[in-house]
């Protein structure tokens, strides 16, 4: 169960915009920025992609060249030719559109798809609602919240039996220890 980053910003009049990081400062004096990115989006960015949006306002740039560095994300725009302008999107939130990503594989799910599926046991039994997708080392972990209390499950084969987004529900197979009681 692989979770990709969930868009930001859903601009109805554009594409789908996914956070990839934010740029935290100029690197060199040539106009590159460094960014610092949000889980795994780096591996959003491929070689098909060519447009950045930046900042609140998600100004388009063509992307001249980019490469990771030292766990972000190096990245080159094109217009942005010296240090001065490069220190001057710092702080700047960094987008991707989705129409640029490659498709999800089998069981990759976009955590905004995610959030507010109804969740059930194999039995049938509606235990709550996905309410917040929590990173961790090894695995995802799915807080389910809506019934007695919290439930955190663990986004792995064994645990996530079937997600089916048209009818927003999760079957699972609770493990023992849990929920309490």
């Amino acid at each position: 169960m692989v979770n990709k980053l969930g868009p930001e910003v859903k601009d109805a009049s554009g594409p789908n915009l996914f956070l990839i990081g934010v740029i935290t400062r100029p690197h060199g004096v040539k106009g590159e920025v460094w960014v610092k990115i949000s889980n795994e989006s780096d591996s959003l960015f491929t070689e098909e992609t060519r447009k950045v949006f930046v900042g609140v306002d998600q100004i388009s740039y063509d992307l001249d060249s980019f490469r990771t560095h030292r766990n972000g994300l190096l990245i080159k725009l094109v217009g942005c030719d010296d240090r001065n302008n490069a220190d001057a999107l710092r702080e700047s939130k960094v987008y991707i559109s989705g129409d640029q990503m490659e498709p999800l594989r089998p069981n990759e799910y976009f955590v905004h798809d995610l959030i507010g599926l109804k969740v059930v046991t194999e039995q049938g039994e509606h235990i709550g609602d996905l309410a917040e997708v929590l990173p961790t080392g090894a695995n995802d972990v799915y807080s389910i919240t809506g019934g007695d209390d919290e439930i955190l499950l663990p986004a792995i084969k064994s645990v996530i039996k079937h997600v089916d987004l048209s009818k927003r529900e999760m079957v699972v197979r609770l493990m023992l220890g849990m929920r309490k009681g």
